[in-house]
C-alpha cells in the first residue's frame, strides 16, 4: 500500500519533499533557534523611550545586572544568620559574581543593618521575617552564572531557610527557557492536529502530505529568512513558525475546496488548473489584509511588536508563494473520487442547512455582542501588572510577587536637581533630600526607596566619616576601593542625584504613568525638579500607552485600508460598505469583551486584532470574488448570496476552525500573554466567520425597500 503510494508521486513533488529534507538539516544547523531575550526586551536601545535611560546610564555608575535572593526564616538566629554567610561566600566564588551583599556581606551582622538607614531599606523586609541577598553580576556573564546560581540556592534551601530568587537576569533566563518548551510544544501540536483534520476534512493522504510539506517548508523557510534578516527568536517571533503554518493551511483549505468544486463541474480544464484561477485573485487580496495587518506593527516603537510585524510581513509572503508553488504539485495528483460526497459530507450540509435556518438569530446576536461590547472598550485594562505576565505560582510569578509584597518588583529611577540649580552636597541640599525620601517612602505604590541621603547617612555612621564635610565625603565614596558607590547616586557636578524607587504591581488601581506623575508632584513640592525619569517601570508604562495607542490608530488605519481594498475587490461601493461595516463588528466585539471581563491587554496579546482583523477579512473576499462570478447570470442579489453562502459555508468554517485549531494551540503556553494573543484571535475568527456568512451578505444585498423588509422580519 505505502508502495502504491509512492509510486504515485510525481518528479515535481519529489523535488518538493526532497527540498524540505534539505531545508530541516540547512534550518537545524545554521540557524540559531534559541529564544533571544535580555533585560531590554520590551524596547530597543534606538527606541525614543529609552532616550532617559540612555542619559541616566551616561549620569551615573549604575548595576542593573543583578539577583535578588530572598532568604525567608528566624532572620533574629544564629543558625539563619551562618546560612546566610555560608550562601554569600558560596556565591561569590562563582565566576561572573562581582559582589554580594546581605547581613552577612556589608553591615557588620543584622543588630548593624537594622540600624543602618541603608541596610535597613535594602536587605530588610518589613515583615522582619526574610532579608534580601543582593547579588551583582558582571554583564558578561550574567546569563551563563544563572544555573550554578540555581543549584547553589537549591542546596542551601530548607524549611526553616526558604530561598526565593528574582531580578532581571533571571527572569530574561527564565523566559528564554519556557521559550524554548513553547516551541517544541506548539511545533509538535500544531503537525498533528491539523494532519488529523486535513485527513479527516479531505480523506486523501495526498492532500494530507502536500498540505504538511507545505505548511512546515513554509515556516521553515520564513525562519531562515528572518535570519538572514537579522531578527531573532523573541517573546513573539517564538509563535511565528505556528502562524506561519496556520496562514499557508488557509490558502490550501480554499485551494482544496475550489478544487471539488472545480470536479464537480467537469469543465474543460484540469481541475487543479481551474482550482488556481479560481483561487488565487482572492488569497492573494487576503494575503495583502494579512500583510497590512503585520505592517501596521511595525509602527509602534515597541521592540517585540516590530520583529512581530517584520516576521509576519515575511511569512505571510512565504505562505502564498508556497501554497501555490508546492502543493499544486500534489493536488494534481489526487483522484477527483475523493472530491464526491460522503457521510462526513453529507452531515456537514445538514449543519450547513441549520445555519442557514438560523441565519437571522445569528444576526440578531452578533448585533447584541456588537452593543453590548461598546462600553466594554473604555474598561479594557491596557497597563495591566507585570505580574500578569507570568503564570500564577510560576517561578518567575512566584519570586515577582513575594518580593514584590516586600519592598517592591519594578524598579523606578528619578534623576533629581534643585529648583534654583545648587549644588547636592551642601547641608541644607541634604534636610530637603531627607524630606524628598520620607515624602517618596509615605507613597502607597512606592516599596523601597534608596538614594543619595540614605547612602550619605549609612557612611556618616562611622565616626571618622562624621568629621568629614558632606563634599568630602561624598569624594571618598567616590573612589575605587569604596566601589565608587556614591558615583551610582550623585553627578561628578554633585548638581544631580539619583532616587532608586522599587514599585508595587500588586493591587495597583491606576495607570504607571498616572502613579510617576503624582510622584513628580511630590518632588516638585520638596523644592526639586524631576530631570530625568527611567527603569522597568517607566518603560512598561510608555509602552501601555503605545499599545493603547496602537489599538487605536492602528485598527483605525487598518479598517480605512482594508475599505479601500474591499471596493478594489468587489468594484461595488455597496460590497464595500458592506465589508467595512461587518469587519468594524470583529474589534469592537473582541476588545470589547476582553474589556468586561478585565483581561489584561498587554504588548504580547494586544496584537491579536490587528491579526484577527486581518484573517477575518480572508473569507469576506472569497466570497465577494465568488459573488462576482455568479452575479453575471443577473440573479436578484439577495437570491446569489444565498448560493455564495451554501457554496462558502463549508470553507469559511473549516477555514475558521484551522485558525481556532492553530492559534488555541497558544493556550499550551507558559506565558498567560501568549495564551490570551492565541485565545483572542480564536475568538475573534469565530465572530468573523458568523459576520461574513450572514452580516455581511445582509447589508449588501440591502437597499432602502430591504431594509424595511429586513428589519420586520428581525422583529
Amino acid at each position: 500500500m505505502v508502495k502504491r503510494f509512492i509510486s504515485h508521486l510525481s518528479k515535481e513533488s519529489w523535488v518538493f519533499i526532497g527540498l524540505t529534507i534539505v531545508s530541516a538539516l540547512v534550518l537545524f544547523n545554521c540557524v540559531n533557534l534559541v529564544p533571544h531575550v535580555d533585560n531590554n526586551f520590551f524596547f530597543s536601545d534606538n527606541d525614543a523611550q529609552f532616550r532617559d535611560e540612555n542619559a541616566i546610564s551616561h549620569l551615573f555608575k549604575r548595576k542593573d545586572s543583578l539577583l535578588i535572593i530572598n532568604a525567608s526564616g528566624n532572620i533574629f538566629s544564629t543558625d539563619y544568620m551562618q546560612k546566610v554567610r555560608t550562601l554569600s561566600s558560596s556565591l561569590l566564588k562563582l565566576k561572573g559574581i562581582v559582589g554580594v551583599k546581605s547581613i552577612a556581606h556589608g553591615p557588620n551582622g543584622l543588630d548593624d543593618a537594622l540600624k543602618g538607614p541603608l541596610w535597613k531599606r535594602l536587605l530588610i523586609c518589613k515583615d522582619m521575617n526574610s532579608t534580601n541577598i543582593i547579588v551583582f553580576l558582571d554583564d558578561s556573564y550574567s546569563q551563563a552564572v544563572i544555573p550554578q546560581i540555581e543549584k547553589i540556592t537549591s542546596q542551601s534551601s530548607s524549611s526553616d531557610f526558604n530561598l526565593i530568587m528574582s531580578g532581571p537576569p533571571y527572569i530574561v533566563e527564565l523566559i528564554s527557557r519556557h521559550l524554548i518548551k513553547d516551541i517544541r510544544v506548539f511545533s509538535i501540536l500544531v503537525l498533528i492536529i491539523f494532519a488529523i483534520v486535513t485527513l479527516l476534512i479531505f480523506r486523501s493522504k495526498m492532500i494530507l502530505l502536500g498540505a504538511v510539506i507545505s505548511c512546515i517548508s513554509a515556516s521553515m523557510w520564513t525562519l531562515m529568512i528572518v535570519h538572514m534578516l537579522g531578527i531573532k527568536i523573541g517573546l513573539l517571533t517564538a509563535n511565528l513558525a505556528t502562524i506561519v503554518f496556520v496562514l499557508t493551511l488557509s490558502h490550501i483549505i480554499f485551494l482544496t475546496y475550489n478544487w471539488k468544486y472545480a470536479c464537480s463541474r467537469h469543465g474543460d480544464k484540469p481541475p487543479a488548473q481551474e482550482a488556481l484561477r479560481l483561487t488565487f485573485p482572492p488569497s492573494f487580496w487576503s494575503m495583502t489584509t494579512t500583510l497590512l495587518g503585520f505592517l501596521s506593527l511595525l509602527s509602534v516603537p515597541a521592540q517585540p511588536l516590530k520583529e512581530l510585524g517584520a516576521s509576519g510581513v515575511t511569512g505571510a509572503l512565504v505562505a502564498i508563494s508556497v501554497a501555490y508553488s508546492v502543493y499544486p504539485a500534489f493536488l494534481r495528483l489526487v483522484d477527483p473520487a475523493v472530491s464526491k460526497n460522503n457521510a462526513l459530507d453529507r452531515y456537514q450540509e445538514r449543519v450547513g442547512d441549520f445555519l442557514e435556518q438560523k441565519k437571522k438569530i445569528t444576526v440578531i446576536i452578533i448585533c447584541i455582542l456588537f452593543l453590548a461590547a461598546l462600553p466594554g472598550l473604555w474598561r479594557a485594562n491596557i497597563d495591566p501588572s507585570l505580574l500578569s505576565f507570568f503564570k500564577k505560582g510560576s517561578k518567575i510569578e512566584e519570586g515577582l510577587s513575594y518580593i514584590d509584597h516586600h519592598g517592591g518588583s519594578s524598579p523606578l529611577i528619578l534623576v533629581i536637581k534643585t529648583s534654583s540649580g545648587q549644588r547636592l552636597d551642601t547641608d541644607e541640599s541634604y534636610r530637603n533630600l531627607w524630606q524628598l525620601q520620607r515624602a517618596l517612602e509615605k507613597d502607597k505604590e512606592v516599596g523601597s526607596v534608596v538614594s543619595l541621603p540614605v547612602l550619605m547617612a549609612e557612611a556618616k555612621r562611622s565616626i571618622l566619616a562624621s568629621l568629614l564635610s558632606w563634599e568630602g565625603l561624598l569624594n571618598i565614596l567616590q573612589q575605587p576601593q569604596f566601589d565608587a558607590i556614591a558615583k551610582s547616586f550623585i553627578t561628578p557636578d554633585h548638581k544631580e542625584g539619583l532616587f532608586l524607587l522599587r514599585m508595587k504591581e500588586s493591587n495597583r488601581k491606576i495607570s504607571r504613568l498616572k502613579v510617576i506623575d503624582n510622584i513628580r508632584e511630590i518632588v516638585h513640592e520638596k523644592g526639586f525638579v524631576p530631570d530625568l525619569v527611567g527603569g522597568t517601570y517607566n518603560l512598561q508604562g510608555h509602552l501601555a500607552k503605545l499599545v493603547a495607542s496602537s489599538i487605536i490608530f492602528g485598527l483605525g488605519q487598518l479598517i480605512i485600508i482594508f475599505a479601500f481594498i474591499a471596493w478594489i475587490a468587489s468594484r461595488s461601493w455597496r460590497i464595500a460598505v458592506a465589508i467595512t461595516l461587518s469587519i468594524c463588528v470583529i474589534p469592537v466585539i473582541v476588545l470589547g469583551t476582553i474589556g468586561w471581563l478585565r483581561i489584561p491587554l498587554d504588548i504580547i496579546s494586544a496584537p491579536a486584532c490587528n491579526i484577527a482583523l486581518g484573517l477575518g477579512i480572508d473569507s469576506m473576499i472569497h466570497m465577494v470574488k465568488g459573488f462576482r462570478r455568479h452575479k453575471k447570470s443577473n440573479k436578484d442579489d439577495q437570491q446569489v448570496w444565498t448560493e455564495i453562502r451554501h457554496l462558502f459555508w463549508q470553507p469559511v468554517l473549516t477555514f475558521t476552525l484551522v485558525m481556532a485549531l492553530g492559534f488555541g494551540i497558544f493556550s499550551f503556553s507558559e506565558f498567560p500573554s501568549t495564551q490570551r494573543f492565541g485565545m483572542a484571535i480564536v475568538f475573534g475568527s469565530i465572530i468573523a466567520a458568523m459576520t461574513a456568512l450572514f452580516v455581511m451578505p445582509l447589508i449588501a444585498s440591502m437597499n432602502v425597500k430591504t431594509i424595511r423588509m429586513q428589519l420586520k422580519d428581525l422583529r
